[in-house]
């Protein structure tokens, strides 16, 4: 069972739950199984007699479900106001437990927020994320550690890492685990989200040319992302660029991560990074290590702040002298712990440990691909990737 599991559960009393996450993560199957001992229905916006029957709302007559799950529902452009319709029509099943719903995409279910029409007060939100090798060591959601220097003792089995670092975290590829298929489902999950699930969202014409950016990005993964070098690459103007690089955003193609600042206007301006969801389309194997490290502990943050246990953030750091620590988890905004990744350098980084001290001595860990023990040098951690973040969600 996925990680956030017995969370639904919970988080669906007396609210609507949004459930979002790439496509093929899995999504519906886990919402299908928290349905599997409800009197309910499944409705999926796609089908055709499913979205007859979302628009009448013909599922709500006589005795009615018990519990609902409106699949890919924010492909009618007026969710958000079908949403806030039901619930307020319904508020007292609702509150009640009499009724229950919970609502999936692969676009992202957070972005009405800032619309027009706020369903605060309505929703609980959570996200769901690939494999990694914590779910797969443990299946459940952890908290954070108390001691970011010693997060615990579980050890994930050898060839999980491998595993992952080959076949990507997404179920049905992982599952598989062969070479060939990953190929295939990859092409074809990125022409997808280019071509049906951007359309659905957005009015871009040139798909053809998002697509080309979908396929140069993997090259920058890791990097500051330039948008005016991608915009004299495609020949489209800068602002352009930005709006495209949100809607990949948006479908789950693609997670930003911001760089850390004291002053958070300024972080908000600065460039940011860019990794993919399906590290597998990452060449270079020292940064598919990076983009899986940021995977995991984006799936960690993601996780925590969903449930409740802090507002947790993963940023990184860079200075004026392009002195860099690959990420810096927050809580708060304040920084919590410092990451580095490396392949086999078990030397700990100078810019690590420089800033370490420049914020209190604060719990650095440097992770390499490959590291036979652990060492531990004042506050700060060397230690193998895999058997630290299997102690994480």
């Amino acid at each position: 069972m996925r990680y956030i599991f017995e969370h639904i559960e919970q988080f669906s009393q007396g609210k609507l739950l949004l459930l979002s996450g790439p496509r093929q993560v899995g999504k519906s199957t886990l919402a299908k199984s928290w349905l599997a001992d409800k009197s309910g229905v499944y409705l999926n916006w796609d089908v055709n007699l499913d979205r007859a029957r979302i628009i009448n709302q013909d599922f709500l007559e006589a005795a009615g479900p018990k519990a609902i799950i409106f699949d890919e529902l924010h492909k009618n452009r007026r969710w958000k106001s079908y949403l806030k319709g039901l619930y307020d029509a319904h508020s007292s099943e609702f509150k009640s437990g009499e009724l229950k719903a919970l609502v999936t995409g692969s676009a992202k279910l957070d972005i009405f927020q800032r619309g027009g029409d706020s369903l605060l007060g309505r929703y609980e939100h959570l996200r769901l994320h690939p494999f990694t090798v914590g779910e797969l060591t443990h299946q459940k959601l952890v908290p954070p550690p108390r001691d970011w220097l010693n997060p615990g003792k579980q050890r994930p089995d050898a060839s999980v890492w491998d595993r992952l670092e080959r076949m990507t975290g997404f179920p049905e590829p992982y599952t598989r685990n062969e070479i060939p298929f990953l190929n295939r489902w990859s092409a074809r999950r990125r022409s997808l989200l280019v071509r049906e699930d951007l359309r659905d969202i957005s009015d871009v014409k040139l798909l053809s040319s998002v697509e080309e950016l979908a396929l140069l990005l993997p090259e920058r993964v890791g990097s500051l992302l330039s948008h005016q070098s991608l915009s004299v690459d495609l020949r489209v103007a800068f602002e352009t660029i930005r709006h495209w690089i949100s809607l990949l955003e948006q479908l789950y193609f693609l997670f930003q991560v911001r760089p850390y600042s004291a002053k958070i206007s300024r972080s908000i301006h600065k460039a940011r990074k860019v990794y993919l969801w399906d590290w597998s389309e990452v060449a270079d194997p020292a940064v598919r290590f990076e983009n899986m490290v940021a995977s995991h502990l984006l799936k960690s943050v993601h996780a925590w702040s969903d449930v409740g246990l802090g507002e947790y953030d993963l940023l990184f750091w860079r200075n004026k002298d392009q002195a860099e620590v690959d990420f810096v988890v927050t809580l708060k905004r304040k920084p919590v712990a410092l990451f580095e990744c490396k392949m086999s350098d078990s030397k700990p980084s100078s810019e690590l440990l420089k800033l370490s001290r420049q914020l209190g001595d604060l719990p650095c860990v440097q992770l390499l691909r490959h590291c036979p023990k652990d060492i531990r040098q004042g506050n700060c951690l060397v230690t193998q990737a895999d058997r630290y973040l299997a102690n994480l969600v």
